[in-house]
């Protein structure tokens, strides 16, 4: 097989039982890019602190779904689960299967992100990255898995649903959080409020509000070292329904300085706000 599909919808809380879904990009990425979720899970670095190994299969009409694993992350959560297909179904290498999760109850989703890998014609590798916002702080946490949708809008009529124990207290530990609480002029002169910065061993996120819904959402970052390292923020998603409320994630990326500069920038990387020093907090 020579492509592979990342697809991610952004979940509208209020109708999501209506399966009101907003498709916001489909991407076709060569298995070689360094942007899927599968290389992003093939590092070379150890989650093993973060992760729970689940291998749990549930079974229906479509055939056998086998929870892998699962690894917390701030305000992130990343399955891995393998896919064997029923005689009856024949799907195309575009398999998606986008779960709801509930954790320790309550449902915090705000983005879900899906990729299927065809790793022989009756075996799928499915990976998933469920951003949310307001996660529960407690150390150990209960989660419901429900893969209930195929391809986003196909209703599952037997959904797949896992239960796991998960911990994330080794995550609070090792988690950085950069407090900054500071306002920058933006693209087309918007005036946005960076509120922190969080890093995990599995990824950096820029937390960001405006007073406004966002005209242009062009709205990308660089992070840079004292050494002069910098890496790049452009893939902002909404955490909420009336575009206010920002997060702009790069995985795989832990910040361990104590100080950084986060430098507003538009596509071209140009700069155009003022820069800010961030401390780490004590």
């Amino acid at each position: 097989m020579s492509n592979d599909m990342i697809r991610v919808v952004d979940l509208d809380k209020e109708n999501r039982r209506s399966k009101k879904w907003l498709i916001i990009v489909i991407l076709l990425l060569m298995i070689a890019s360094g942007s899927t979720l599968y290389l992003w899970w093939d590092q070379d670095v150890n989650f093993e602190a973060y992760k729970t190994d689940v291998g749990k299969t549930a079974s229906n009409s479509l055939g056998r779904l086998t929870l892998n694993e699962v690894i917390i992350d701030d305000n992130q959560i990343l399955l891995n689960a393998t896919f064997e297909p029923g005689k009856e179904f024949k799907p195309d290498h575009q398999v998606f299967f986008f779960p709801q999760i509930l954790v320790n109850g309550q449902d915090y989703m705000v983005r879900n992100g899906g990729q299927s890998i065809a790793k022989s014609a009756n075996v799928y590798t499915i990976y998933n990255s469920i951003k949310m916002d307001d996660f529960p702080t407690d150390e150990q946490l209960e989660l419901v898995i429900r893969y209930k949708d195929w391809n986003v809008e196909t209703p599952i009529e037997k959904p797949w649903e896992f239960q796991v124990d998960a911990s994330q207290e080794q995550l609070q530990q090792d988690r950085e959080i950069f407090s900054i609480d500071k306002k920058v002029k933006h693209v087309d002169q918007q005036e946005i409020t960076i509120d922190k910065v969080v890093s995990t061993p599995i990824s950096t996120t820029i937390y960001f509000h405006t007073e406004e819904s966002v005209v242009n959402d062009a709205l990308h970052f660089k992070i840079q070292s004292k050494s002069g390292q910098s890496w790049t923020f452009a893939t902002p998603y909404p955490l909420n329904k009336e575009g206010t409320r920002w997060g702009s994630r790069v995985d795989a990326l832990y910040l361990t300085e104590k100080k950084y500069t986060l430098i507003p920038i538009n596509k071209e990387g140009s700069k155009v706000g003022s820069a800010i020093k961030i401390k780490r907090d004590e």
